[in-house]
């Protein structure tokens, strides 16, 4: 794999750069329609009744060298589960759902993991891609299977007025934090092509107070750095007659130390290797009022986990391996019926497969889904519904549907948006196959979620902007899915254990303008949500009520930021309310709230079509000494320090 890899990286650009700048365009590529609005995939074109979130520019370069789940919590309430400092596992958690609950979507193929159904947020680094949106409880009828909570979606997309673009990032930061980065886009009208290299190491050597041991120690984590690398290309073609081609691939390799949890007395020598191959491809043909996609992608994950007895052993106590594979295709016809009315009509299919030591075999599995949606945009109005019927070769799945709309309200600036959907999820891999105690026998989590909200919008000229947003949101979850203890108490087996309620309130405000020679932004979010166990399947009453573990009723972010000439400066923050560690509700054991307060400042440098920034970070500003997962130190504050030269011809 890795001389492939080698190989295409070095080929693929030069196969390239030869023809990068002929073809002028031509007025074949001018539609009463415009492209923007018939390429979009059917998750952002149909999504003007859900509720959407963005980061600004300001704040994604502020977090360029961070990583996917960092950046979402500056803009979103949602809960970021991560078991320690940077590149630990992270998981998002939308609107009081499990993280398993949400998908991702990379140029619209999905990226959660096979085996265990969640997303790693730490392992993808927020600038790798143009575009990031969270779409909170996205329909299930049009994204698929896992959707109770919402879906992110990352697109790389072209700008066809780019020449040559290119940066070159470096930070350095406190635990011997290093992470340097470098993108190039150069193209014309009728073909571009991008780059985006990659490399982030750390050793995460922070000082913890010691909780779980007498006298609360202050100790050192030990065992705990980061390697992370990779590199990303995507290549766009326009052709005559409206034909456009797309590919992408995506090489990434992460390495990370396990250290011990907090009150071990032991020594940890334990460490994960993941690597990811992601290629896909896309053809569009778009017509006078339609166009048709064809899209297929390939996806290969490799993880290796290993342990030993002492450092000093040359064998590993502890070697396990994991090889998933998921071929992916997908259909769509788009036909404007009208000016205002459109239809989309699609196929989706998906191959799965596991080589696992722990499954005993190696297993696969056959996804196929027909879609169907129509989208009326009137005036003041936007509706749209839509149709799924899913089939798997191991699972069966209901009819599924959605119905939304978004409504001008007699107040100026002001909208209502409003949507139900019937959603389902497929059990993992892991689930059905995981050896002892996995189930092939599980059903699908099922349901719905339903929302309705007010969105008001005050401009005042240069002067400001502010965007206010409230929605209420329920959702219903039949047969979910838990681990709970075998009956003979030697190992664990998942089992549909209860049915959940969610119902919540998800507000966010935005507002930014221009004072004299300073432009300012301000923003902030709050998240709401009672995520209660309605009934236990197995008679357990006495847990009927409770809120689910590790999942927060209050979840909040804020950021504000000021431009002075080239000066800049802001600060984010994220708080996380108490959480349960167990069904009970126990108040004992329950995990603290905690707030984040992050901080930067810094100057833009610009000299025509070269410019650039030096930026100071400091993140956990206050130093709170916090855990996110119960017995795993997060660190102090630290400090970030980063430059970036930048090129940019159009």
């Amino acid at each position: 794999m890795k001389i492939f890899v080698f190989t295409y990286c070095l080929l693929f650009p030069s196969l390239l750069f030869g023809s990068v700048f002929i073809n002028e365009p031509d007025s074949m590529f001018l539609y009463s329609i415009p492209e923007v609005v018939i390429e979009k995939s059917r998750n952002s074109f149909f999504s003007e009744d859900k509720k959407t979130s963005t980061p600004d520019s300001l704040v994604r370069a502020v977090f360029s060298g961070s990583n996917l789940g960092e950046l979402i919590s500056t803009f979103t309430p949602a809960y970021v589960n991560t078991s320690g400092s940077t590149g630990a596992s992270s998981s998002v958690f939308l609107r009081g759902t499990n993280s398993y609950q949400t998908t991702v979507n990379w140029n619209g193929f999905l990226l959660n993991s096979v085996t265990l159904g969640t997303m790693d947020f730490s392992s993808v680094p927020s600038a790798a891609v143009q575009n990031i949106s969270v779409v909170h409880g996205a329909s299930g009828s049009l994204a698929g299977s896992g959707n109770f909570g919402g879906t992110v979606l990352l697109d790389n997309t072209a700008n066809w007025n780019n020449r040559l673009q290119a940066s070159l990032q470096s930070e350095l930061g406190t635990y011997d934090n290093k992470h340097y980065s470098f993108s190039a886009k150069i193209g014309n009208p009728s073909l571009q092509y991008q780059v985006f290299l990659f490399s982030h190491q750390a050793e995460n050597n922070f000082s913890y107070t010691d909780i779980f041991k007498n006298g609360d120690p202050v100790e050192t984590i030990k065992n705990n750095s980061l390697d992370n690398k990779g590199v990303m290309q995507n290549l766009f073609i326009r052709l005559p007659g409206g034909n456009k081609l797309e590919t992408g691939f995506w090489y990434q390799e992460k390495e990370k130390e396990l250290p011990a949890v907090m009150g071990s007395y032991l020594p940890a020598n334990a460490s994960q290797l993941d690597s990811s191959l992601r290629v896909y491809a896309k053809w569009t043909k778009t017509g006078h009022r339609s166009s048709f996609a064809l899209n297929t992608a390939m996806f290969r994950e490799y993880m290796r986990y290993t342990d030993k007895n002492l450092a000093t052993d040359n064998h590993y106590s502890v070697v396990s391996e994991i090889i998933t594979g998921r071929m992916m295709g997908d259909i769509n016809y788009r036909y404007w019926i009208l000016e205002n009315l459109s239809f989309d009509g699609g196929m989706t299919f998906s191959t799965l497969s596991a080589d696992i030591t722990s499954y005993g075999q190696k297993v696969a599995e056959n996804q196929s889904a027909a879609v169907t949606a129509v989208k009326l945009s009137l005036p003041g109005l936007i509706a749209n519904a839509a149709l799924r019927k899913e089939f798997h070769s191991s699972t069966r799945v209901p009819l599924l549907f959605s119905l939304g709309g978004r409504k001008n309200l007699p107040v100026e600036g002001m909208d209502l948006k409003a949507s139900y959907s019937r959603q389902f999820r497929v059990p993992s891999f892991n689930d059905k196959y995981w050896q002892p105690g996995g189930n092939p026998y599980l059903l699908p989590e099922s349901g719905y979620t339903a929302d309705i909200g007010i969105v008001q919008d005050i401009r005042a000229g240069d002067a400001g902007e502010l965007t206010i947003e409230v929605n209420a949101y329920s959702s219903g979850i039949n047969n979910m899915i838990q681990w709970v203890p075998s009956e003979n108490g030697t190992w664990w087996r998942p089992d549909n254990k209860k049915q959940v309620s969610v119902n919540g309130i998800e507000s966010s405000v935005l507002s930014g303008g221009i004072i004299g020679r300073c432009s300012f932004t301000l923003g902030g979010s709050y998240n709401y949500s009672r995520s209660v166990i309605k009934r236990s399947y197995d008679g357990n009453t006495g847990i009927e009520g409770n809120q689910l573990s590790y999942i927060p009723r209050h979840t909040g972010s804020a950021n504000a930021s000021i431009s002075y000439k080239k000066a800049f400066t802001g600060f984010t923050g994220n708080f996380t309310g108490n959480r349960f560690t167990g069904e009970d509700n126990n108040r004992r054991h329950m995990m603290p709230s905690f707030f984040v307060l992050n901080s930067h400042a810094g100057y833009r440098i610009g000299l025509g079509e070269v410019g650039g920034h030096l930026q100071l970070r400091v993140m956990n500003l206050l130093n709170s000494r916090y855990q996110v997962v119960r017995a795993y130190p997060m660190p102090g504050r630290s400090f970030h320090v980063s430059f970036s030269v930048e090129f940019n011809q159009q």
